[in-house]
């Protein structure tokens, strides 16, 4: 009996546009979104929502502005909203109070897959030890400025691209509450009937554990 070498197949060829993007991440972005995020002091749900240096609001509004820079590589492809709600009172929420989440929808090329929607999330707020504690100081580097800054390198990156589906990026609040901003997300998309085939949430992918 005579021992046949297996066939071998060959490799798939790399899709270069994946390549491409993968190399234009840049870690040196990403450190920078969380030594920002980290300098607001605390991302609280609860904690101040009209000052430009400190709290909730100011990330917010800080991401806003820095998500709107992303989709300027889109040419008009990429639509950035802020999708705000008011949350009545809860377990962890003590008073009715406004939530945010920055919603950045690159729409899909392709007539028959543009209402094909893929989303990736991070949650840009942060918590003590206490989830209703609005004052003290909770930076949140991991959990979850790092999640956010991935998503936030995506879009930058991935802007100037058409894909053939719809990708929208996606930094929450409330998370630390109970998942409050991604429920009403998704309630949005179930009113809306959306087809969501698929969504990565990013938490705390910065871990000096992986």
């Amino acid at each position: 009996v005579v021992a046949q070498q297996p066939t071998r197949r060959p490799a798939p060829a790399r899709n270069r546009a994946i390549s491409n993007i993968v190399r234009e991440i840049d870690a040196r972005n990403i450190e920078a979104t969380i030594r920002k995020l980290v300098s607001f002091g605390t991302r609280s749900t609860l904690s101040e929502q009209n000052d430009p240096k400190r709290g909730i609001g100011a990330a917010r509004d800080w991401l806003y502005s820095e998500f709107l820079k992303a989709a300027e590589a889109s040419h008009g492809r990429m639509r950035v909203e802020k999708q705000t709600f008011e949350q009545q009172k809860a377990a962890r929420v003590p008073q009715p109070t406004m939530l945010t989440n920055i919603v950045a929808t690159l729409k899909g090329s392709q007539p028959e897959a543009t209402d094909r929607i893929y989303v990736v999330s991070g949650h840009y707020d942060s918590m003590c030890s206490s989830p209703t504690d609005a004052k003290c100081d909770a930076p949140g580097a991991n959990d979850d400025a790092s999640g956010t800054a991935a998503v936030l390198e995506m879009a930058r990156v991935m802007a100037k691209y058409e894909f053939d589906a719809t990708i929208v990026f996606m930094a929450v609040a409330g998370e630390e509450q109970g998942l409050l901003g991604s429920t009403h997300f998704a309630e949005e998309a179930k009113k809306k009937n959306w087809n969501v085939d698929a969504m990565f949430t990013n938490d705390i992918v910065g871990n000096t554990l992986g």
